[in-house]
């Protein structure tokens, strides 16, 4: 009986530590559209390539745009020189992410992209996070926020990658202008020796 007793009591604790331990606080992300900052007090990364580390510093109060908050913020400027119409962001699922789930819902205003997808990766190792349906431009500003870790420097890394818009080269615009001038040349000869003739 006395057995019985303290399984049962052992149970009860492993019970309620496990209830206490196993309620996971979701992070949430958002990329929100800044003005250009007049002198901003948070670090501010000039990003020229397609792929960069993206880590989180505490948000400044008043920083962010609109009557938005977050917990940790990355600020940065693209300066790639092409216009940014993607933005996939991977995070290891390790430390405070364990066990949390991701929301990354785009908020009433201030978002960039409307479109966004953030799924675990299939063994659970990883979080990336796609967000689509928003343009960053050559020299835009933007902001990538967290909510659900505190602090903010506890986040692990991740890494950001950024699908660029095409532009047309130099050089195929000269060729279609060429081509175009051109035909419309040929066009302007046929119907002036067309009217010579009648």
């Amino acid at each position: 009986m006395r057995v019985l007793r303290f399984l049962g009591l052992i149970a009860a604790i492993c019970f309620f530590t496990g209830l206490a331990g196993a309620t996971p606080i979701d992070f949430h992300m958002r990329v929100l559209d800044p003005p250009p900052p007049t002198d901003p007090s948070y670090p501010l990364f000039l990003i020229s390539s397609t792929s960069f580390d993206v880590s989180f510093t505490g948000c400044v109060s008043g920083e962010l745009p609109g009557s938005n908050t977050a917990t940790g913020c990355f600020a940065g400027r693209n300066i790639s020189g092409l216009d940014w119409n993607n933005l996939q962001l991977a995070f290891p699922n390790v430390g405070p992410l364990v066990g949390q789930a991701a929301n990354c819902d785009p908020g009433v205003s201030d978002d960039i992209f409307s479109n966004v997808d953030c799924p675990a990766s299939p063994d659970n190792s990883s979080f990336t996070l796609i967000y689509t349906d928003g343009v960053i431009p050559n020299g835009g500003y933007f902001f990538i926020t967290e909510d659900g870790v505190d602090p903010p420097t506890d986040f692990p890394t991740g890494r950001a990658t950024v699908a660029t818009v095409p532009t047309p080269e130099p050089g195929s615009i000269v060729l279609l202008s060429t081509g175009v001038l051109l035909f419309g040349w040929l066009l302007y000869g046929e119907r002036l020796r067309a009217s010579r003739l009648s």
